[in-house]
């Protein structure tokens, strides 16, 4: 017995499947978002300062903001420590 399934194309293109190709984002991106995102914390904590002065909003809310924008500002610079304590050591490097 003899199965046939009509007719096939003669030439059978068949795509692999690829990574989708996006943008690589360098570390100067990397640094520049998270710099921005601590600066807008900053930015809503005065905000929210100002609001808690004219009564807008309760006092633990206002200290939240203020806390989540002291640690992002906190764990940048050391963060900031930590790169030139590495630069130092790779510039101490005999080559």
């Amino acid at each position: 017995m003899r199965v046939q399934f009509g007719s096939l194309p003669q030439s059978l293109n068949v795509n692999k499947l690829q990574p989708r190709q996006e943008p690589a984002k360098n570390f100067q991106d990397y640094l520049q978002d998270a710099l921005q995102e601590v600066n807008q914390l900053q930015q809503q904590s005065d905000v929210a300062l100002n609001k808690l002065l004219t009564g807008e909003i309760e006092f633990h809310d206002a200290m939240i903001v203020a806390e989540k924008a002291n640690l992002a500002l906190q764990l940048t610079m050391a963060i900031r420590t930590k790169l030139i304590e590495a630069y130092q050591e790779i510039m101490r490097m005999q080559v």
